[in-house]
């Protein structure tokens, strides 16, 4: 019997490699043109690193996303007994998918079904909400098929304890399906501080979020002028210079940018919308503009805001090592927020304020959790919840030039446990 069903899994394996292999050969680089063009004319213009309506990207590793799944069930069907483990073992092995996620249920069926993959990003892109200890959302339909991570979005129930004691830290989707950073914590008094806040698209959808939690806001922190995290309050600013009365009371606004002649020179791709919100801020009262620097603290009630750095003067991707990085103390809870920091920013950081410095119970993965700071700054960080400000798109490493998966695999090795990200919707911890 057991020769017999070693026999059958040969030939089953025999056959899903060569069905693989010609799947290979027919899949055309035009294959993926129509999603090309797509992802191009929706992005165009709103600040992403995604070509910009040519057309020209690189085949994703989406179009093989049978491969991982494939591997496994070789794996599994080559062994004694069928598990997977080499072992003889009756137990069936867990799919690599919800590793680390006991509680999870892995549905290799459903991931490796293309039909499955366009519902879930579809989903991803409605009115989900993830709320720490107010039941299960409505986000994707089960764990990604790319690395060992489950999202906060993708599990059937959410965690049920309060992680911020009285506060709550809400991280914005995307309105337009781009790559951006917006996030509002309101205190436990109930006054609010916001960070970055997006595109010009999230402008209006930022302003209602505002408003709905009394329009007070204390401190707004700004990383850096790029579109996709200064648009949207330029959006604001704007409105209310053209008469647009929103209600909304800006205490301070919190940034350190450099002259606008600097990004005409380092940062040409973004210089626009520095330019732009720069100028803007001529127009406001000189106590609402405050330039920080490295090791000021800023405080909101019982939050205690901590300046990380000083804008770096750096080598490669100038514009986003030249962010600012927060880390936020909320009722014995930090956060720290990357903005876009990049690599060689992340390693001067690290050499200024030491791992201890660094080290957060949350993080804001840098650069929406691609091509950001190093594996060696997450160490130091160690965080036990991940935020991902991170469209499906994004999320899925469309284009071999995206490194979201290797930022994933550093997260599943560092063991951490909670992922919230936007593609699941407006993610809530309170």
């Amino acid at each position: 019997m057991v020769m017999r069903r070693i026999g059958q899994g040969r030939w089953f394996c025999g056959l899903l490699v060569t069905g693989l292999f010609v799947a290979a050969v027919l899949h055309a680089p035009g294959e993926d043109s129509d999603k090309a063009d797509r992802y191009g004319a929706e992005l165009a213009g709103q600040g992403t690193d995604l070509a910009k309506g040519t057309g020209e990207i690189p085949i994703k590793k989406s179009g093989f996303f049978f491969t991982e799944y494939m591997a496994t069930e070789v794996a599994r069907l080559q062994s004694p007994d069928g598990t997977g483990d080499g072992q003889g073992s009756t137990a069936v092995q867990a799919n690599p998918i919800s590793q680390g996620n006991p509680g999870s249920q892995a549905d290799p069926g459903g991931q490796g079904n293309p039909a499955a993959q366009a519902k879930q990003a579809d989903q991803g892109k409605g009115s989900s909400m993830v709320v720490a200890g107010q039941g299960s959302s409505r986000g994707g339909t089960g764990p990604s098929i790319y690395g060992n991570i489950v999202t906060e979005g993708e599990k059937e129930v959410s965690p049920q304890d309060m992680i911020l004691g009285g506060a709550t830290l809400t991280l914005l989707r995307s309105q337009s399906d781009s790559q951006m950073l917006s996030a509002i914590l309101q205190t436990s008094q109930g006054k609010l501080i916001v960070v970055d806040g997006g595109l010009g698209a999230d402008g209006d959808y930022l302003r209602s979020q505002i408003q709905a939690r009394g329009s007070h806001v204390a401190a707004w922190l700004l990383t850096h002028p790029h579109g996709d995290h200064v648009g949207a309050l330029y959006k604001i600013l704007q409105d209310e210079a053209a008469g647009v009365q929103s209600g909304i009371q800006i205490d301070g606004i919190y940034y350190s940018f450099a002259a606008p002649e600097w990004y005409t020179s380092n940062d040409p791709t973004e210089q626009t919308m520095a330019h732009a919100i720069i100028g803007s801020f001529s127009g406001l009262p000189d106590t609402m503009l405050n330039t920080v620097s490295r090791g000021q603290t800023i405080q909101v009630d019982d939050v205690t805001i901590q300046v990380m750095n000083d804008r770096y003067e750096a080598s490669q991707d100038k514009g986003n090592n030249a962010g600012i990085v927060y880390k936020i103390w909320v009722n014995g809870k930090s956060v720290l927020f990357l903005g876009d920091m990049a690599e060689e920013g992340g390693r001067r950081l690290l050499s200024e304020v030491g791992a201890e410095g660094l080290k957060s119970d949350i993080v804001q993965m840098a650069h929406h959790g691609q091509n950001g700071v190093d594996e060696a700054f997450y160490k130091a960080v160690n965080p036990s919840i991940c935020l991902w400000p991170t469209p499906q798109w994004l999320w899925d490493s469309v284009g071999s030039r995206y490194r979201t998966s290797e930022t994933k695999g550093w997260m599943t090795h560092l063991n951490v446990q909670r992922h919230y990200c936007t593609k699941d919707g407006d993610q809530v911890i309170r």
